[in-house]
């Protein structure tokens, strides 16, 4: 990618989080950067466009995290942990994506269709990770499957939509939005963890 196209992108994204998608123009992002509106058209037509590869960049990064995960899980328990908070760090990052989801989905429907995709993708390797924690006698092994794959959801919603909820109630700020609802996450496994597990991630 060229310089260009990448300060185009890394601007976006500063704009995109500070103020929304609605506010956001390509005169905007032009003007910040000091260019003209019809050069930064050349490289990408329209916000939308520069939403989707901002959108497969953040896809990319939890592609790459989530391998790096499975691959490392069996040797390293604390690899789960560290993986939740760099996927929470990864999500701040593209917080507009999330904070816009919505308006983003029917905007650009190609994001809703791999979102879509992406979560029956994931469904599995959740399972696998719920496996690898109760070989090591972290989580309880009495859990019915479909309980299992009902929490697999709700993680789910709530590590992707948790600064949503954030913006209109808590309203924390950086690093302290990020641990709390680190916690939060946690906290939903809380009740499959064996006594083994809650000493670990106490």
């Amino acid at each position: 990618m060229s310089d260009t196209k990448e300060k185009i992108l890394k601007t976006a994204l500063i704009l995109f989080n500070r103020d929304g998608i609605d506010s956001v123009t390509i005169r905007h992002i032009a003007k910040e950067m000091g260019i003209s509106h019809g050069n930064l058209q050349y490289h990408f037509a329209s916000t939308d466009v520069i939403i989707l590869e901002l959108y497969n960049r953040m896809a990319a990064l939890f592609d790459e995290l989530v391998a790096a995960t499975s691959d490392k899980l069996n040797d390293e328990l604390t690899q789960f942990r560290e993986a939740v908070t760099a996927s929470y760090q990864l999500i701040h990052a593209y917080r507009f994506i999330f904070l816009h989801f919505v308006e983003i989905c029917r905007r650009v429907p190609a994001i809703s269709k791999h979102y879509s995709q992406n979560i029956k993708k994931r469904e599995p390797q959740m399972m696998y990770w719920f496996e690898v924690l109760r070989e090591k006698g972290i989580m309880r092994k009495d859990i019915p499957l479909h309980i299992q794959q009902l929490l697999v959801q709700q993680i789910f919603i709530v590590s992707d939509f948790w600064l949503s909820s954030n913006e209109i109630t808590l309203q924390l700020r950086g690093k302290k939005a990020l641990e709390y609802h680190e916690q939060l996450f946690f906290s939903l496994l809380y009740p499959y963890f064996t006594p083994k597990g809650l000493k670990h991630f106490s």
